[in-house]
């Protein structure tokens, strides 16, 4: 999708493709007005009262009603793309939908892009590119407190700071050109100062960078699998994180024979919980749980987080390969059946475990009763370097591509300060001055090009 000035109008369904109570059409563009009055009959004009819903029918070119709907006008600079915009608020069949899409673009508009409402609203100034990302994080949200962060980059909570930086780091270029081309100059700056300004710099996008991870994990959340020998529990355990029962749990070993994946939200954090084939000799095993098994090792070398689940009656002769195997993965070794091991038998398998594995945390639990489960939803956690009551800095750097070109600004900044401390021409230190302003730019959108909007707006869905 090519940077251009848009001076055409676009139209597009805004609501998500399948059958609802309501389902909005938005149009963008200098007809937009035009259009609208084209395609909708009120009881009054839409365009001599802005920013009302208007209750009227909307008809196709050949003056066929095809639904009762409410229209409303919204003139720029004042609107979501900071053009002139309308929309309808329909039913929301979908067979509808497309009809009444058919009669805007009959009556002048072009069908948008992916993307392309939120892109005119970078171009025209409503938003900068962190915001504009923000929007597609807010609509993919998995957890609320992903939300609330995308929300809050929404509203500028990353673009003010690097709003500041971006200005920092122009007046130290400013200063530090005049200091090269005119050392006697008074207005030039001692070099103390300019090191003093690289500092402030410097430890600003270190501040931003702190929580990035976090902020990462929120957005993207983790890949957690359940491992472990056949029959220890793996299963019900699963069902018992989830409150429903979605794998089948019987006392006969295997019955699980495919990997499982569902999500759930652990204190915010979007968690992919998979439930794996039981691990047993494979020589008097079927084809199917053969099959199931070697998916099992695939998802475990894939996991983020390995819940290693251990029947604390019978820990398994499978027990020390699998935890050999995983070595160097994060993990945590859960004892479970705590409820209908002995106090010694219980005793022993930790003992065990903690011979095998004596850096990997135990926690003993009962997937039956749930015990446990509150000690494991914190070691999850834990384990990523969250915690369940954690005040969360703001803000979060949330996307990794702004994460990686605050990285690279920071290792330009301090090339510039090693060439200045080294006393090298100021000009030299200026060119990583450049290259750390455009990496900044990437992220604000002020050094963005074709190819890079066309790579975040193209994720977008058609209306938005």
């Amino acid at each position: 999708m090519p940077v251009q000035s848009y001076t055409d109008t676009i139209a597009a369904i805004a609501t998500p493709l399948g059958n609802g109570g309501i389902g909005i059409l938005r149009i963008s563009g200098p007809e937009s007005g035009e259009i609208l009055r084209r395609v909708f009959r009120g009881g009054s004009d839409p365009l001599s009262q802005p920013r009302r819903l208007i209750l009227g029918d909307v008809q196709d070119a050949r003056g066929n009603v095809l639904d009762r709907c409410l229209g409303v006008w919204m003139p720029g600079p004042h609107s979501y793309t900071g053009e002139d915009v309308a929309e309808l608020q329909c039913h929301g069949g979908l067979r509808l939908l497309r009809l009444l899409l058919d009669a805007l673009l009959e009556a002048g508009a072009r069908l948008a892009e992916p993307g392309e409402f939120t892109l005119r609203a970078f171009l025209n100034g409503r938003m900068d590119l962190s915001q504009a990302e923000a929007v597609l994080d807010l609509i993919q949200a998995k957890t609320p407190t992903g939300a609330q962060l995308a929300t809050a980059q929404l509203r500028g909570a990353l673009s003010q700071p690097l709003s500041e930086l971006e200005e920092g780091l122009t007046r130290l270029r400013a200063g530090m050109t005049v200091a090269a081309d005119f050392p006697e100059d008074a207005d030039a700056p001692p070099e103390d100062q300019v090191l003093a300004d690289l500092d402030f710099l410097l430890n600003e996008i270190e501040r931003l960078l702190e929580n990035a991870a976090q902020g990462q994990l929120y957005r993207e959340g983790i890949r957690v699998v359940l491992a472990g020998a056949a029959n220890a529990g793996k299963s019900s355990l699963l069902n018992r994180l989830l409150a429903q029962d979605r794998a089948i749990v019987t006392e006969q070993a295997g019955t699980t024979r495919d990997v499982i994946s569902e999500s759930i939200d652990l204190g915010g954090l979007p968690v992919l919980l998979t439930d794996t084939a039981g691990l047993r000799e494979q020589e008097d095993l079927d084809q199917a749980e053969q099959i199931g098994i070697a998916r099992s090792r695939t998802a475990i070398s894939q996991a983020q987080l390995l819940l290693l689940v251990v029947d604390s009656q019978s820990p398994g002769e499978e027990l020390p390969e699998l935890l050999q195997q995983t070595e160097g993965q994060p993990r945590l070794l859960l004892l479970n059946k705590i409820d209908a091991a002995s106090p010694a038998r219980l005793e022993e398998t930790a003992r065990l475990c903690g011979e095998l594995a004596p850096d990997t945390r135990q926690i003993p639990l009962s997937a039956a009763s749930g015990e446990g489960l509150p000690e494991l939803r914190t070691a999850i956690l834990e384990a990523v370097s969250l915690s369940a009551d954690q005040e969360q800095a703001s803000p979060l750097v949330i996307n990794g591509r702004h994460s990686q070109e605050l990285r690279l600004a920071r290792e330009n900044l301090l090339a510039a300060e090693a060439t200045i401390r080294s006393g090298l021409p100021l000009d030299l230190a200026g060119v990583d001055l450049e290259e750390a302003a455009w990496h900044l730019g990437q992220i604000s959108g002020s050094q963005a090009g074709d190819g890079l909007l066309d790579a975040i707006f193209s994720r977008f869905c058609l209306g938005k």
